[in-house]
């Protein structure tokens, strides 16, 4: 099974082996910067592939981005990284809802900072 993924995916594989991508992985906060690069890529990707407004919104913006505020939140939390690394997220959507979209999109900077805290909250929702 190992050796069909590393055949279909031997591009990505060079990208992953590529020494400027292992340095980079190799500080700890990376992640946080690589799901945040994701959330602008399926903004921006799903505007140049003319998703709808409503499945844009709807799909992407509102399910996806907090799937991927809520694992921010968990790699903070992880990691131990200081607690600025949570407004990464909603500024870099700032500037992509203030560069293409409409103004009503800010209002979700709150759910993703609220997911952002469900994450580092990890599974600690009822406490005793």
């Amino acid at each position: 099974m190992e050796i069909i993924l590393k055949n279909k995916f031997k591009f990505l594989n060079k990208v992953l082996e590529n020494k400027v991508i292992k340095k980079m992985n190799s500080y700890n906060f990376m992640p946080v910067i690589w799901w945040t690069l994701l959330v602008v890529v399926l903004a921006y990707g799903s505007s140049l592939l003319k998703v709808k407004v409503v499945w844009r919104v709807g799909l992407v913006f509102l399910i996806l981005n907090n799937i991927c505020a809520y694992q921010i939140g968990k790699v903070i939390n992880e990691r131990k990284l200081k607690a600025w690394w949570l407004v990464l997220l909603p500024i870099v959507f700032v500037l992509v809802v203030l560069s293409h979209y409409a103004k009503y999109n800010l209002i979700l900077i709150v759910t993703y900072f609220v997911f952002e805290m469900f994450g580092l909250m990890n599974k600690d929702f009822y406490r005793k």
